[in-house]
């Protein structure tokens, strides 16, 4: 069951978290996200799914700007033989 909004959001405001939502359709790439938020400030983020030869799952989330290096993560962050979802 998906949670509310009321679930989503309660935890910030404990913490005096102040949150804006922006409702949007799905977006599969940083440039849908650059043409459908072209108007919200900030930084805008993007995602990837990896998972490895033992079934170990990450999920890297980055600036949208930024190009991504699997070599530099598998190199720091001693991770081998990962790929991207849509590889597997």
């Amino acid at each position: 069951m998906p949670a509310s909004d009321k679930n989503l959001f309660d935890p910030f405001a404990v913490l005096g978290i102040q949150t804006t939502t922006v409702r949007h359709s799905p977006m599969f790439t940083v440039e849908d996200g650059e043409k459908l938020l072209v108007d919200v400030p900030g930084g805008h983020c993007k995602t990837l799914f990896l998972k490895n030869k033992n079934r170990n799952l990450w999920l890297v989330v980055m600036l949208g700007n930024i190009r991504f290096d699997m070599k530099m993560l598998q190199k720091n962050w001693v991770l081998h033989d990962y790929h991207s979802q849509n590889q597997i």
